[in-house]
């Protein structure tokens, strides 16, 4: 029982940490009122060392039970009173490179539409590729590194926002300002294999059943005959009536 209150407190005290301080050190963005999705926090615990268990009722039991108060959720989103003031309303210049990620199955869609927000209002990018690379794989196993050309961006009149420390939000880019790496080849199809015609009998020739009963390649009119031996027993019944 104490080793549970122990740990619903170490939990409380990460979330007030990630909700109310540092949400960017996780690859965490809050929204304008300073709430975060409950699945990407999940996402996110389930990445950090010993915090993997962690399901929604967790969350729950500390804000109902142990932190009234101070951490809220609803059906979708929970924060921390204060939130964390992470944002900037000023854009800056940003450094030559920033990265992102995406699924896998989205690579094709994004080499010619572009990137385009996934979890937050706005495109999350970082200075540090392994933490783009690992907020990737919170969501796809096979995540796509995203480079993209921030400067050249921001020369065409793209804004970006520091957010925390590394992070930056911007809006959708354009696929000339992507680097992305080439696209699997696909196997080539299969070409589909004709099934063979049966070829015609050699004329004069008879085909025969299993029983060595000739096969009669046109169709007999009126009610289909059973076998012999039945044939045979109807005839005998007709006789003796």
């Amino acid at each position: 029982m104490r080793q549970t209150q122990q740990r619903r407190e170490a939990l409380a005290k990460l979330l007030e940490y990630i909700l109310g301080r540092r949400p960017d050190e996780f690859g965490l963005v809050l929204d304008t009122q300073g709430r975060l999705p409950i699945k990407e926090l999940l996402r996110a615990l389930s990445q950090e060392e010993g915090w993997g268990y962690v399901r929604r009722s967790h969350l729950e039991e500390v804000v109902h039970l142990l932190r009234p108060g101070g951490l809220f959720l609803d059906q979708s989103h929970i924060w921390a009173v204060p939130p964390a003031d992470r944002r900037s309303a000023t854009p800056v210049w940003p450094p030559p490179l920033l990265y992102g990620s995406i699924t896998a199955k989205s690579q094709e869609v994004v080499a010619v539409h572009g990137l385009r927000p996934q979890s937050s209002p706005e495109v999350v990018l970082t200075e540090d590729p392994d933490l783009a690379r690992r907020w990737g794989r919170r969501r796809d196993p096979h995540a796509v590194l995203v480079t993209v050309q921030a400067q050249r961006a921001a020369q065409q009149g793209q804004e970006f926002f520091p957010y925390g420390e590394g992070l930056y939000l911007t809006g959708a880019l354009g696929p000339e300002f992507l680097q992305l790496p080439p696209l699997p080849k696909k196997p080539p199809a299969k070409p589909a294999v004709e099934k063979p015609h049966p070829e015609p009998p050699t004329p004069g020739s008879i085909l025969v059943d299993i029983q060595g009963q000739p096969l009669k390649p046109w169709k007999e009119k009126g009610r289909k005959k059973g076998p012999a031996w039945k044939e045979a027993a109807r005839a005998e019944r007709r006789r003796k009536k």
